[in-house]
């Protein structure tokens, strides 16, 4: 997948439906300065753009092949190019869309990023969700860790806050 052709249409198609976007996931990962592979690109939006982003992911030849309350899916026929979109809303989008940083990505234009904190807070809700995705996301985070670009009270937070104590190990603490 060519994410910065990607991530370029995507975000202007998404700015033309007046829907501000937060690059999350693999990408925001690796614009920390964490190398590592990743298959699709996921972005946050507000949930009430939520109708108003899949419209334009779609007018751009992307399907829509799973939606929730929470979050969308979507693939372009025929490639390997694939979007997620994240819907958030209430204090953890007005903290999310507060605290992103603007950053040059794929010799692109500068695109807002996700900060550490809450890429991390994603990262172990995730986990939450879906604990098959322990390699991926513990690893994520571990790596932030280990980068001093999160402290350790702020991942014993979301640990405690999600109740994922059976990780703590995992990440270095309780050793």
């Amino acid at each position: 997948m060519n994410f910065g052709r990607v991530l370029a249409e995507t975000l202007k198609a998404l700015r033309e439906s007046d829907v501000p976007a937060i690059v999350v996931g693999g990408v925001a990962i690796a614009a920390h300065g964490v190398v590592r592979g990743t298959q699709d690109l996921d972005l946050a939006i507000r949930s009430v753009d939520a109708d108003a982003a899949v419209a334009a992911l779609e007018s751009l030849g992307f399907d829509t092949f799973r939606r929730t309350a929470g979050f969308s899916n979507h693939s372009r026929p025929g490639t390997a190019e694939r979007v997620d979109l994240l819907f958030v809303s209430g204090p953890t989008a007005e903290a999310l869309f507060a605290r992103a940083r603007p950053q040059v990505l794929f010799d692109s234009e500068s695109v807002p990023i996700v900060d550490p904190e809450h890429l991390v807070a994603m990262k172990l809700f995730a986990l939450k969700q879906n604990p098959t995705r322990q390699g991926i996301d513990l690893e994520d985070v571990r790596a932030l860790l280990l980068k001093g670009l999160v402290d350790r009270p702020t991942v014993l937070h979301y640990l405690d806050r999600y109740e994922l104590a059976e990780y703590r190990r995992a990440l270095g603490f309780d050793a």
